[in-house]
């Protein structure tokens, strides 16, 4: 039993040290930045000739992204995809995910929504509407 509190108690510290995050970082003022590749704002997109929506960009920042979040959103309600890809520490991530849209038997407006944030606390977001037709 002694060894189980001193493993839980080396694990707790562990974990508390591991993130700085809740260190603000007062000499880090610049927010990431989110270059988006696909797709563009105001793209159709034919499902017929790829049915596939490609979501690609790369995030970046100077002193190591801390979160990363992808959202794909169908008619502002229905959230088709909410990824939280591993960066913490990374300089650079580029982002390659492809998502195939079910139920799409007219013309769907949708929207990716990238949110991005340091260290530092800075948060960089970006949204992307398109539309998406059978």
């Amino acid at each position: 039993m002694n060894s189980l509190i001193k493993f839980l108690t080396f694990s707790f510290i562990v974990l508390a040290i591991g993130c700085k995050k809740h260190e603000h970082n007062t000499n880090d003022q610049v927010k990431p930045i989110l270059t988006i590749e696909e797709p563009m704002v105001n793209d159709t997109l034919i499902l017929s000739v790829d049915p596939e929506v490609h979501i690609e960009f790369t995030a970046t920042d100077n002193e190591g992204l801390h979160e990363l979040n992808v959202l794909l959103i169908k008619n502002n309600t229905d959230t088709i995809l909410n990824d939280n890809p591993s960066v913490h520490d990374l300089k650079s991530y580029a982002y390659h995910e492809h998502v195939v849209p079910t139920g799409i038997t007219n013309i769907v407006s949708m929207k990716v929504i990238i949110s991005a944030e340091d260290h530092g606390e800075n948060k960089e977001v970006k949204t992307v509407d398109f539309f998406v037709t059978p």
